[in-house]
């Protein structure tokens, strides 16, 4: 209880599944330089979500106590340290495909950016593939 815990999220959004428990949200995070996955309950994630934060972004669980009449029961505060912004795409049309093909390009010109190196097709498109999934 009261003790923070600074997190770091390794994607945009958590991983969803349903188990014998229940439903849950799996996140990718970084803790203390390593990598780590959070089992986030659903109301833990909804407070996640509302804060709009995407990969990148740090943010701080504190778990605490709060009263409620004549009891006391846990709850999580969440906030966010550092907020990372997505890169947005102008909507409008298919996005998805303004988006690769934006990758695409910034893929290019960062293959003619490095001297020396004989960049092949399949670089061009790993690169392209590595900016998008980022951005996604």
């Amino acid at each position: 209880m009261n003790q923070p815990i600074k997190l770091r999220l390794l994607k945009n959004k958590p991983y969803e599944g349903k188990s014998e428990f229940g439903i849950y949200h799996l996140y990718s995070v970084e803790q203390d330089g390593e990598e780590k996955a959070y089992f986030a309950t659903p109301e833990i994630s909804q407070k996640i979500q509302v804060l709009g934060v995407t990969a990148g972004s740090e943010i701080m669980l504190t778990k605490v106590a709060v009263s409620n009449g004549k009891k006391a029961k846990a709850d999580v505060l969440v906030e966010v340290i550092n907020s990372h912004v997505r890169t947005q795409v102008p909507l409008g049309g298919d996005s998805l495909k303004q988006l690769m093909e934006k990758c695409l390009q910034e893929a290019v010109e960062i293959t003619r950016s490095v001297q020396g190196v004989p960049f092949q097709t399949e670089d061009v498109q790993k690169i392209a593939s590595c900016l998008f999934i980022a951005r996604t």
